[in-house]
């Protein structure tokens, strides 16, 4: 059941409205200590409240974006007034006293359904977002998200230097594996490998498909020693893991690593990834 605040001062307009809102909608009284806080979809907002909190109401509205949080203002029609002087910037819809059931409950409801609409959209552009930086492959990220996870940790750099640490690996003779079984089940056996990878990482460790059966595990705020020992864990867990058991095939796979620190290895990202990556290749 969607949630309606009524934010309105008088009291026989909350009572009317609870009336006719309340068979269909679950009802929220105002807080005055806490203005437009909590959980609701729909607020209704008379012009004392509105003049009272305005700001909170300029800032709860940004808070949602992208998606749509509607105010309804119910106002009085007076000489020389514009009621639809708020519309867009404070609230989404004006309705004037005397108020009407019908009209109320048909405003009421396309804000309603503007919301949902737009929490469609949110929906869609997250799964779109999320698509964009997740590798098909592993189901881990890709090589876009990378760049823009690694960016986003070294902004600020040098002034403010954070330890990153950053390590390639891939996967030694793969190609027998592929050659013996297939691209499908070698596909498979990538994703079981960075699921393996997975359980050893922090919450803010990423696990990054640079391409064939070659990864990326980004460590930031580690310093070297602690992201070797990590390391040296996952390097374990890949030799002891038996791959694609559930198709009847005990696979059995080694990694090398390479491993190289910003700021001590590397003054940039570039640098970082051609430090790891020359590490690798000795390896």
């Amino acid at each position: 059941m969607e949630r309606v605040l009524l934010q309105v001062t008088r009291k026989n307009d909350r009572h009317r409205l609870e009336d006719w809102l309340g068979r269909a909608y679950q009802i929220i009284l105002p807080d005055q200590e806490h203005a437009l806080e909590g959980d609701f979809d729909l607020v209704i907002i008379d012009g004392p409240s509105l003049k009272r909190w305005r700001t909170k109401v300029r800032v709860r509205r940004e808070a949602d974006e992208p998606v749509l949080l509607p105010f309804l203002l119910l106002t009085v029609r007076r000489r020389g007034s514009i009621p639809a002087r708020h519309l867009g910037r404070m609230v989404d819809d004006v309705i004037v006293r005397p108020l009407h059931e019908t009209e109320l409950q048909a405003r009421v409801a396309n804000l309603l359904r503007m919301r949902r609409w737009s929490l469609d959209l949110k929906k869609e552009r997250d799964r779109v977002m999320k698509l964009a930086v997740t590798d098909d492959v592993s189901g881990f990220n890709n090589t876009r998200y990378l760049h823009r996870y690694l960016d986003r940790l070294l902004e600020g750099a040098p002034a403010k230097p954070t330890n990153v640490c950053l390590a390639f690996f891939d996967l030694d003779n793969f190609k027998r594996l592929v050659d013996a079984h297939g691209h499908l089940l070698g596909s498979k056996a990538l994703r079981e490998v960075a699921q393996t990878v997975a359980r050893f990482l922090g919450e803010e460790d990423r696990l990054v498909r640079y391409g064939g059966d070659e990864f990326i595990v980004i460590l930031p705020r580690q310093s070297k020693d602690e992201a070797l020992v990590k390391m040296a864990r996952i390097r374990k867990a890949i030799l002891a893991t038996p791959f694609l058991q559930k198709d009847g095939i005990d696979a059995r796979l080694t990694a090398s690593f390479g491993l190289a620190s910003y700021p001590d290895d590397a003054k940039d990202k570039r640098e970082l990834l051609v430090q790891a990556d020359r590490c690798l290749f000795q390896s």
